[in-house]
């Protein structure tokens, strides 16, 4: 009886992680298109003009909304099999999405000021420490061999969920450090990096097992 209570207990608990996430995820990317305020239109060519000077303010919507699905899809990916629930993955989770609440504010800074370095090395950072709050989350739940974790966690499919983790962080880490060699300009694409590295991740990912076919009555 004891057993039974703990698992429904787990149950609910890991269904109230589950459910908290995706409410803050949803309420940043609320927060990330209230910066998207219309401009003031004067008539004639005038609300042409203010709304093309918003070029930087949606470029920077783009990317952040891009991004925070990235990192939202990395978390179902990484709790989809939990079956138990623990602590200081709870915790863990938190941290996760301490950075994540930090992206409207620099994807704001950015749309303001896409060509000062120091805002876009802001940029660069909160992303660097959202990816690196996302490994710490993935190593503390795939622990002690994923006791938590329905089936177990292989060292393939660890992997597989480690280079997903990194491909923002290790993108943006790449634009800072191109960013303090000088070349601002190049910097700014550093994103393209992640989907190279989302793609490269499919060659660590594991091969889902082939089910036995279906033996036909005699």
């Amino acid at each position: 009886m004891s057993h039974e209570h703990d698992a429904a207990l787990d149950s609910r608990l890991l269904h109230r992680l589950v459910f908290f996430t995706d409410a803050v995820f949803a309420i940043v990317l609320t927060l990330l298109v209230l910066e998207l305020r219309p401009p003031e239109s004067h008539g004639g060519s005038g609300g042409a003009a203010a709304f093309a000077e918003m070029g930087p303010h949606f470029l920077a919507f783009f990317m952040s909304f891009a991004l925070i699905g990235i990192f939202w899809a990395a978390h179902m990916s990484t709790t989809r099999r939990l079956v138990r629930f623990d602590w200081p993955a709870a915790v863990m989770n938190l941290v996760f999405l301490f950075p994540i609440c930090l992206i409207p504010f620099a994807s704001a800074w950015f749309g303001q000021g896409p060509g000062d370095p120091f805002v876009w090395s802001v940029y660069c950072g909160v992303l660097v420490a959202t990816s690196v709050a996302n490994i710490a989350l993935v190593l503390t739940i795939s622990r002690g061999r994923g006791r938590l974790i329905a089936g177990g966690l292989s060292g393939r499919d660890l992997a597989y969920r480690l280079v997903r983790a990194s491909a923002p962080g290790v993108a943006f880490a790449i634009g800072l450090a191109l960013l303090n060699t000088k070349q601002a300009q190049l910097s700014y694409y550093c994103w393209v990096i992640i989907p190279v590295a989302l793609a490269a991740a499919r060659f660590v990912k594991p091969r889902a097992a082939k089910s036995a076919p279906a033996q036909t009555p005699a």
